[in-house]
């Protein structure tokens, strides 16, 4: 997932579009846009709703050097042998019902899993669960998923 090329559905999985901590000096830039489609996909796929991939609508033409970039994104390279098996693992409790609940717990479970892989998986969870008070505050629970679970 890329950030430029994005549409979702806010009230239905908003609350997991959170795109990490970016910027210079963190390690796993500029894979904080996957972060957020790593967490929506899963969640996505516990609650059992779709999720659906295409050709771009808008063409991306990045005028940089390679040499550059693989400086900037080999830590996320690297990162990325323990987070894509993280997600391919993730088991949620029961109590999990909402898309709250799953970032919560995804959240509870980068920071017990991925520590170790580098310091950044210490203070993303810290940020993912932020992430979801801040949304909380600004977007009131009501409406239900389209599976009869509340948000």
């Amino acid at each position: 997932m890329w950030g430029m090329n994005l549409a979702f559905d806010c009230e239905l999985i908003g609350p997991a579009m959170y795109f990490g901590l970016m910027g210079d000096g963190q390690p796993i830039r500029p894979y904080d846009d996957m972060w957020a489609g790593w967490c929506s996909k899963v969640i996505c796929d516990h609650l059992g709703v779709g999720v659906k991939t295409g050709l771009p609508y808008i063409y991306h033409s990045k005028a940089s050097n390679p040499f550059v970039n693989l400086r900037k994104e080999y830590k996320g390279i690297f990162c990325q042998e323990e987070i894509i098996p993280f997600f391919q693992k993730a088991i949620f409790p029961k109590d999990c019902t909402s898309v709250r609940k799953f970032y919560i717990e995804l959240a509870k479970q980068a920071k017990a899993k991925l520590s170790k892989v580098d310091p950044y998986f210490d203070k993303l969870p810290e940020a993912m669960v932020t992430w979801i008070e801040a949304w909380d505050e600004l977007n009131p629970t009501g409406a239900a998923l389209p599976n009869g679970k509340a948000k």
